[in-house]
């Protein structure tokens, strides 16, 4: 009597001699196929089934075509990686709300390594080309650690999608960024920028140019509240009127840097600011729903700011660092990290502790409780 054939899951013979495979759909569909008295080829479509499942798109039907699978690593290329992390990129805009630098850094990496099999790239090679890009353009070393990490993500999602099985970059070492001192606006140099853009007011005749005057007059009230307030750039140019909450002297930030809503305060002199750009009644640009009630009216500041500091001989000085100042200031007048982290919507208090050497008093304060009594 011939032995039994070994069962084989999702193949079953349903009357003698007539065999058919199985599989269900990741939508919960049961998809048949006889194949008549070829055991063989019912297993064969089964297993092609399982792969599938893993690296492509299981059909809904055994009539429609099943998608080729991916094969894994060896046919993988970096510009497969590249091409499958973009499309992802572009696809959460909430989550990569930069829709700009990291399309910019994969195209980079997609010139470099493209035609290179995902699995044969090694952290060497990437750690030399990194190195190469840093002297060539004279970068600094947290540009080459973003572009390090934008080769990382490449390979991250590619294991995700089950494309490759090996991430290189993560073996690569991030470049050192310095001893984490930020640099802040001293008052000296405080007092000579806002006498270049009192300056660039008066410039502009009320009378002869309305618009340029009132244009002055923005850039002063976008540095005052940026200085006064501690909120990144993004939040500061996405701010919307109705958000502005001049009672609870809150305004409320729905685009942050972690994705979550957070709240920045008013104090009186950010109130006088607001509402004296209130009453200059600007053209309001249209953010991406078309309406018009956003607080500030261009989200571009680069030239005019870039400017300005030139004509300050500020130097080294960027307009994030006008929310590192805000922080050390509050931390140099006494104000407890606590209240600082939360003035600056610092997720983490680790964040906050980079201002902690701006308050040597309040440690010698607090450890004053050693001291004997006699």
């Amino acid at each position: 009597m011939p032995r039994k054939p070994k069962k084989v899951m999702g193949v079953y013979e349903r009357e003698p001699g007539n065999w058919y495979g199985r599989y269900r759909s990741p939508e919960g569909k049961l998809v048949r196929k006889s194949f008549g008295p070829d055991r063989r080829a019912a297993i064969d479509w089964v297993e092609e089934a399982k792969v599938i499942r893993r690296t492509g798109t299981l059909p809904t039907s055994a009539k429609q075509k099943k998608e080729p699978p991916v094969q894994k690593d060896e046919a993988v290329t970096v510009a497969n990686l590249c091409s499958a992390f973009l499309a992802y990129v572009k696809s959460q805009p909430d989550e990569y709300r930069d829709q700009k630098n990291p399309p910019r850094r994969i195209e980079e990496i997609r010139k470099a390594f493209g035609v290179r099999g995902a699995a044969e790239v090694r952290a060497p090679e990437i750690e030399e080309w990194l190195d190469g890009v840093r002297e060539d353009r004279e970068l600094a070393n947290a540009t080459i650690n973003k572009l390090r990490g934008t080769f990382s993500m490449l390979y991250k999602h590619g294991k995700r999608k089950g494309l490759v099985a090996v991430n290189p970059a993560e073996d690569v070492p991030l470049k050192d960024t310095g001893n984490g001192v930020e640099r802040f606006l001293s008052l000296d140099e405080e007092r000579r920028l806002r006498a270049v853009l009192t300056r660039n007011i008066e410039a502009c005749d009320p009378e002869r140019h309305p618009e340029l005057r009132k244009q002055a007059i923005e850039r002063m009230i976008e540095f005052d509240v940026s200085i006064r307030s501690g909120m990144r750039r993004s939040e500061q140019y996405n701010l919307r009127w109705p958000d502005v909450l001049l009672d609870r002297k809150v305004m409320r930030l729905r685009l942050t840097k972690n994705g979550k809503p957070r709240n920045a305060f008013i104090i009186e002199d950010v109130k006088k600011s607001l509402l004296r750009l209130k009453d200059l009644d600007v053209n309001q640009r249209a953010g991406k729903d078309k309406t018009d009630d956003l607080v500030f009216s261009k989200a571009e500041n680069k030239k005019w700011w870039a400017a300005a500091l030139e004509d300050a001989g500020i130097e080294n000085y960027r307009w994030h660092d006008n929310r590192h100042t805000f922080c050390s200031r509050l931390v140099q007048a006494g104000v407890h990290l606590k209240i600082v982290q939360e003035a600056a919507g610092h997720a983490s208090i680790a964040s906050t502790m980079r201002y902690a050497h701006f308050a040597p008093s309040q440690v010698v304060d607090a450890m004053a409780v050693l001291n004997w009594v006699s």
